[in-house]
């Protein structure tokens, strides 16, 4: 027989005497079942999401255009929006068999992401509307997003070598830069010596402006490339390494006590303890440094690199090729945005260990 005071029973008593408080109090019920149940879409949201693009589709194909201008591009909104409309359609589809993995994935995507959805196909309507259908906004300075679509693709040529000499250039200042910086904290959070002389530098070098460098910076570097390397490296070194060295050095003793009494080397120490510890600092770094960088690219690019997106869209806006250049903004903010969101990716990935203890 089982013994009445044994801790299974014991267990046992206090789960139904916890069931039976939460079936007395269904809003407790109902706020933990919101807070761990998994998040599915909801038909009714669904169908508002793909109706809301159907209605732009519709709108933008069959209302005629104003008589104010000649409108560009409506023909490639049109098949764009339409594009959007049937691909929200097959994920609900494959959402409706949550059963397997893809559908509760797909499931959760839409459920998470249905209202952003809603809200870019009424700016596009809107956009639409106050351009190509009443001519309230008159080209160039503010074209339909049709007029965008069209130059970026007879751009294209252009535009994408653009993006594909920003990208080199951010990510080998991004590099360097990082990997700079990374040591630079590592070394000043480690040793003592090293950050009675580096704090200084660091303090009094890293918040200066990056167009106070640029004078200097472009006469001492033997052409442009390099010297923008060097902009954007510094804009990254100077987060990366003063939240480096702040994450080695909030490390707790005790760590290093425990470690040492076992025998371990100052090698281990550094790249076992001290690195691991200090990661959450590290990625804060990362996610600071990324927009500075950003903004450093474009300004290094407008003054004297002869390609990159910040040159596409100053050279636009002095022939005042509005909607090539509200094409090109609109391409760095898409490349801006996917490089933060990969970085927040990574740092989930690595840290998932503080889920729910931080949130970004």
């Amino acid at each position: 027989m089982t013994d009445a005071g044994s801790p299974s029973v014991a267990r046992a008593r206090t789960t139904r005497q916890r069931d039976s408080l939460l079936a007395a109090d269904p809003r407790i019920l109902a706020g933990l079942r919101g807070r761990y149940e998994e998040r599915t879409a909801s038909p009714r949201t669904v169908a508002v999401v793909i109706a809301a693009w159907l209605a732009t589709t519709l709108v933008i194909w069959l209302v005629p255009d104003t008589d104010s201008y000649q409108v560009h591009g409506q023909p490639a909104v049109v098949l764009l929006t339409a594009a959007v409309t049937l691909a929200l359609a097959l994920c609900w589809l494959v959402a409706r068999r949550p059963d397997g993995p893809r559908g509760l994935r797909v499931s959760r995507w839409l459920a998470r992401w249905a209202r952003w959805w809603i809200a870019v196909a009424a700016v596009t309507l809107l956009w639409d509307l106050t351009t190509a259908k009443t001519g309230w906004g008159k080209p160039p300075y503010l074209p339909p997003p049709g007029q965008l679509l069209t130059e970026a693709w007879a751009d294209r040529v252009l535009l994408g070598s653009s993006i594909a000499h920003s990208a080199g250039l951010l990510g080998l200042g991004l590099l360097i830069g990082g990997v700079t910086g990374l040591t630079t904290g590592l070394w000043m959070g480690w040793s003592r010596q090293a950050g009675y002389w580096l704090n200084p530098i660091v303090k009094y070098i890293g918040p200066v402006p990056t167009l106070a460098w640029i004078p200097i910076v472009f006469i001492a570097f033997p052409n442009t490339f390099w010297a923008a390397v060097f902009l954007v490296s510094l804009t990254v070194w100077f987060p990366m390494t003063v939240l480096t060295n702040a994450g080695i050095r909030s490390v707790p003793k005790a760590y290093f006590d425990v470690c040492q009494t076992l025998g371990a080397s100052p090698k281990f120490l550094v790249l076992k303890v001290s690195l691991p510890a200090a990661l959450p600092n590290i990625f804060t770094g990362i996610f600071m440094a990324l927009p500075t960088a950003f903004v450093t690219l474009t300004i290094a690019e407008t003054l004297g690199v002869n390609s990159g997106l910040g040159w596409y869209i100053n050279w636009k806006k002095g022939w005042s090729a509005y909607p090539a250049m509200y094409a090109a903004i609109v391409v760095m903010v898409i490349f801006c945005g996917t490089l933060l969101t990969l970085e927040l990716a990574i740092r989930n990935r690595v840290l998932a260990w503080q889920k729910d203890l931080t949130r970004w």
